[in-house]
């Protein structure tokens, strides 16, 4: 081998050795995939602020739930009205449906929540008093459907089924002015509420304007679920000389058909027929679709329609009347003369008043013969 080819393999061999040894290079970062800009990504199907995300789920699949004020099922009035709402969704739908009972208004936002926490497609607070409990834990789960009975908060996923019971109201005012024989009739609430005195307001609006010369005894009871205190306030009424009384009361208004039966005095029911209660002595009631303003939301959320905001209901609409079995008890020239109040009512001839001040500068129309 020649020196000059031995030496071009010792080279060779060096050349590879410092190379081995080497430190090797720094990787290079790779590229980030899906960089997040700069700015803020635009939100994801954000629901829209006037409405909870629709539940596109079968109508078998949905759950709906109610909260009961403090009477509970069974106050043969308020919540009974409602739950037939949902009973007949069930029927109709196929809904699942259920019922918390609340014994105290401590128990409000506990119920409603531990319901949106289960996934209730649809959860129905019964009652004005649950107004403040339903503002604090609709915004908690925005994308529930929430209903609210006889009151209204400003949250895009709650519809608020209200009345105009003052409407209903003074027809309940002028078949008391109607069937009185003593010109004094009574009023028994529940609470002094902003409900019930709209209730009141309609109610001497309507007797007034039957008969102005008719007195009206008001008393409240300061609760919904007090019979015993009804059936006092209505008794003392009675004796009074009132032969005519309005309960807008609850459960406690059962305690006012007690003493109407005991007194073999008239009453007038509330909130559904009541007739059955007392054939011979609840004379009519004011009936309220509470059911059927319940089957209404409850029919937008199974559509995927569902909006938030103040769903409300009068004459017009169905939503007060006067009871079927009225007829039974009141003479067919009296309840012809009430329709035709009714439809003066509905066609805007007259605004019965819907708060007390109202009352104060209201004018009694003159009625037809």
């Amino acid at each position: 081998m020649s020196r000059t080819r031995s030496l071009l393999i010792v080279l060779v061999v060096l050349a590879t050795v410092v190379a081995g040894c080497a430190p090797a290079a720094a990787p290079t970062k790779e590229a980030p995939t899906a960089a997040p800009a700069p700015t803020k990504a635009a939100p994801t199907a954000a629901p829209a602020p006037t409405k909870a995300a629709p539940t596109a789920v079968p109508a078998k699949k949905l759950t709906f739930a109610m909260v009961t004020d403090q009477s509970g099922l069974g106050d043969q009035a308020f919540n009974d009205a409602t739950w037939s709402g949902f009973q007949a969704l069930k029927k109709d739908y196929g809904v699942n449906i259920k019922v918390v009972e609340s014994s105290e208004q401590a128990q409000y936002v506990p119920n409603l929540s531990t319901l949106a926490e289960q996934h209730a497609d649809l959860i129905v607070g019964v009652g004005f008093l649950m107004k403040d409990a339903m503002n604090e834990v609709a915004p908690q789960y925005p994308n529930t459907h929430f209903g609210l009975v006889d009151a209204c908060v400003d949250q895009p996923n709650v519809a608020c089924i209200q009345f105009k019971e003052n409407e209903g109201a003074f027809l309940m005012g002028a078949i008391a002015a109607y069937m009185s024989k003593t010109r004094k009739v009574g009023f028994v609430g529940g609470m002094e509420t902003e409900v019930v005195k709209r209730f009141e307001a309609g109610y001497r609006a309507g007797v007034m304007t039957v008969d102005p010369k008719v007195k009206v005894l008001v008393s409240y009871a300061g609760a919904f679920n007090d019979p015993a205190k009804g059936k006092e306030l209505a008794l003392a009424q009675y004796h009074q000389g009132a032969d005519v009384i309005f309960q807008v009361a609850g459960f406690t208004g059962t305690g006012v058909i007690d003493a109407a039966k005991e007194t073999n005095k008239m009453v007038i029911g509330v909130d559904r027929d009541q007739n059955y209660l007392a054939p011979h002595n609840v004379i009519s009631s004011m009936v309220k679709g509470l059911g059927k303003g319940v089957y209404n939301v409850g029919k937008l959320v199974i559509e995927g329609k569902f909006k938030g905001g103040p769903y409300r209901y009068g004459l017009a609409e169905g939503g007060v009347d006067i009871a079927p079995s009225t007829s039974k008890n009141v003479p067919p020239d009296i309840l012809a003369k009430v329709k035709k109040i009714k439809q003066m009512i509905i066609d805007g001839k007259i605004k019965p008043p819907a708060t007390l001040d109202e009352l104060k500068t209201f004018t009694p129309p003159k009625l037809p013969s």
